[in-house]
């Protein structure tokens, strides 16, 4: 059987920053002793997914503890998401619904933990407030997605640019820059990022409030972008 070291050259992937390498390297742990089981790379996908639910679903009960074990939790899921790609590589065990779960899987779980940090917040507090920024932040998460995700926009191709517009100024681009590291900081599945030390200092009402706010501008961000991308191309379109 491979070992890890083995298995790490086998891969060969490109580390990005400083958090997912470090999450991307405990990865193969985990990978490794599932390739002695005979679970595939799509299995162990929904694995992480299941789990990522459930850790979210426990931030809701409301407690110090479960926000914090939750939230903890659910970003160390992130390494078997880590996991099943370099399966998929070794077993060669590569699918379409394999990708798909993934990105369903992030698009699912990651508002739900949201919106019960909303929850959990609101029962700690008792205030209303807490509850409506965690909807809010969730959508506003999806609407994100939901700017460059619309199959729509990928059949017909004088609309493909909105998509590149979204990226092309986005510090996503550039990972080797400060800002990009700025913003991995707020990356949901991150571990240590703000959700983890907001729920370990108990400062739940304010991780809501800079979530909130970290989102909507994204979000403008995109449109502005493709708002400029269409306004170029449509001068390019009159001379």
């Amino acid at each position: 059987m491979v070992t890890v070291k083995e298995l790490r050259e086998l891969s060969k992937r490109k580390r990005r920053d400083f958090i997912y390498s470090f999450m991307d390297y405990l990865a193969y742990y985990p990978a490794w002793l599932f390739l002695h089981t005979p679970l595939t790379a799509n299995q162990v996908t929904l694995i992480w997914i299941i789990g990522q639910l459930i850790s979210a679903l426990f931030v809701a009960k409301g407690t110090w503890l479960s926000m914090f074990l939750g939230v903890t939790a659910f970003q160390l899921f992130f390494i078997l998401d880590c996991s099943d790609g370099i399966i998929a590589r070794y077993k060669k065990q590569f699918s379409l619904n394999g990708i798909y779960f993934d990105y369903l899987g992030h698009y699912i779980a990651n508002p739900l933990l949201l919106i019960c940090f909303g929850i959990g917040t609101f029962r700690i507090t008792g205030k209303i407030l807490p509850l409506l920024l965690g909807i809010l932040a969730a959508l506003l998460f999806l609407l994100n997605k939901a700017t460059t995700l619309n199959p729509l926009w990928y059949s017909d191709k004088a609309q493909q640019h909105l998509v590149e517009a979204s990226f092309e100024k986005s510090l996503l681009k550039n990972q080797r820059t400060l800002l990009y590291s700025v913003f991995a900081f707020f990356r949901l599945e991150y571990l240590f990022n703000l959700m983890f030390w907001g729920a370990l200092w108990g400062l739940h009402y304010y991780v809501l409030g800079i979530y909130t706010l970290f989102f909507l501008l994204e979000l403008i961000r995109k449109i502005a972008a493709q708002l400029n991308s269409n306004y170029r191309l449509d001068k390019r379109r009159e001379i």
